[in-house]
């Protein structure tokens, strides 16, 4: 019980008037110059808030996502959301599922569907390269020994053990991570919803291959994840 004791279920419902809240805020960044931080042109970010505030529909990828339990959890005084699913075997392996840049959330969802019934899953909402401890949240849940892997890997080897290393920063991996390292405890939801935006536009703009609906659930997990009630 110690070592789940800190973890909690969290119910991944965004209220209307919360999700309407973050529409307004990312509405007023448009036109400002402040959403590209100076390094994404000001035109680029303006096209993305537009399909951000009239075309992306959160509530399809909620519902794809509430596939999954969701929990938070707090590791080594960072936030951690993540998803959790068991296999119906209590001796299979388990797999720390997580997604490299410029992937998301919704691509580890997409590799998850071939693991699901023969691996426990922890998929946590942020990269590998932004999880503090990734050990210290597999032990929390129990899993002495797991696999890593992420969005582009096979199927892991049964039993396999590993101990997961943090490696440093690429470059262009620091998009992904500016807003969970250095955001998340911003003064105010001013400075969190520019850089929110800032995030989404960085991501968009060294990636602009990538699915735009992907990148912008991703962002706005990371903006409504520490907001979630506990079931």
């Amino acid at each position: 019980m110690e070592r789940v004791a800190a973890v909690r279920r969290v119910r991944l419902r965004v209220g209307e008037g919360e999700l309407a809240g973050l529409v307004a805020r990312v509405r007023e960044v448009k036109g400002s110059g402040q959403g590209g931080g100076g390094v994404v042109p000001a035109e680029f970010v303006d096209e993305l808030i537009d399909y951000w505030v009239g075309g992306y529909d959160w509530r399809i990828y909620e519902d794809r996502l509430n596939g999954y339990e969701h929990f938070a959890t707090e590791i080594g005084g960072q936030f951690v959301h993540f998803m959790h699913s068991r296999a119906g075997r209590a001796e299979a392996s388990a797999v720390l599922l997580t997604h490299v840049w410029p992937s998301g959330v919704l691509d580890v969802v997409d590799s998850a569907g071939g693991l699901r019934s023969t691996h426990h899953l922890v998929m946590p909402s942020i990269a590998f390269t932004a999880l503090a401890e990734p050990g210290g949240l597999m032990r929390r849940l129990g899993y002495d020994e797991f696999v890593v892997r992420d969005d582009r890997g096979g199927v892991p080897a049964a039993g396999a053990g590993v101990t997961a290393e943090r490696r440093e920063f690429a470059p262009e991996e620091l998009a992904e991570v500016r807003w969970f390292n250095e955001n998340l405890n911003a003064v105010n939801d001013e400075q969190q919803v520019r850089a929110l935006v800032l995030s989404a536009a960085m991501l968009a703009w060294n990636s602009q291959h990538a699915d735009r609906d992907a990148i912008l659930t991703g962002v706005t997990l990371a903006w409504f994840a520490p907001r979630l009630h506990a079931e």
